[in-house]
């Protein structure tokens, strides 16, 4: 049965990946957020799948304590390993530019220091880091006055995984990063959106369900050969 943890999934597009994972009837899913119980989305979904299917587990990935207390829950409830690490956690209203960095990098370190051996264990072996087209030095830097402290943050976010693919590569570990598409209903979305009609009309407007479909199906057709590469929600590589 593969298995799925997403971060950030309380609501937006973390909520709407567990939302379609849960579609098929052999996966287990593992979502997680700062307080699982407070989410009335995650809290709908566990209504409904009592089967065993889902599990909640509340992680905060600024927190080291509460990001190894979700690993060992982890561990717990999958022995053979996590087949697939989502990482999504993230938000763009951190006022102070070197709290955006360091929400970007050091959660998403701390979070795959502490499961990678859990993915190393498994089968699938696959670690999705949700990231930005902002985060694209081609593409992001000739958007103006959009994001700034985000840009820089998901480009030094690229990076860094981008290094780290090389290393978990020797370890049969795929890792990609992906832009997951524009949704006007998540909260990055919605803040951009006078934005993106003035300097971006053309760009496609997403559900939250449209884009988690699209991102899923993505993950699903990972391989080894795709590891450290940057792709679009359709499946299309984008520039660093």
């Amino acid at each position: 049965m593969p298995s799925y943890l997403v971060t950030g999934s309380s609501r937006g597009l973390g909520l709407g990946f567990v939302t379609e994972l849960l579609k098929g009837k052999d996966n287990v899913v593992i979502a997680t957020a700062r307080n699982t119980a407070a989410s009335t989305g995650l809290q709908e979904l566990k209504g409904k799948h009592r089967d065993g299917q889902l599990h909640l587990i509340d992680l905060d990935v600024t927190n080291i304590e509460s990001i190894q207390r979700a690993a060992q829950e982890t561990s717990r409830l999958l022995p053979g390993g996590l087949d697939n690490l989502i990482s999504n956690a993230g938000y763009s209203d951190i006022k102070e530019f070197i709290d955006e960095v360091n929400f970007n990098l050091t959660a998403t370190l701390l979070l795959l220091r502490e499961f990678i051996p859990l993915v190393r264990k498994s089968v699938a072996k696959r670690v999705l880091v949700i990231s930005s087209v902002l985060g694209s030095t081609e593409l992001g830097a000739s958007m103006p006055n959009l994001q700034n402290a985000y840009s820089t943050a998901k480009a030094a976010l690229n990076m860094m995984v981008r290094k780290w693919s090389a290393v978990l590569k020797d370890q049969g570990i795929t890792t990609v990063l992906l832009h997951p598409g524009y949704s006007a209903f998540t909260e990055v979305g919605n803040g951009i959106e006078e934005w993106m009609k003035t300097y971006a009309p053309n760009v496609p407007r997403q559900t939250i369900e449209e884009c988690a479909e699209s991102s899923m199906k993505v993950l699903a057709g990972i391989t080894p050969k795709d590891n450290g590469l940057f792709y679009n929600y359709d499946g299309t590589k984008l520039p660093w």
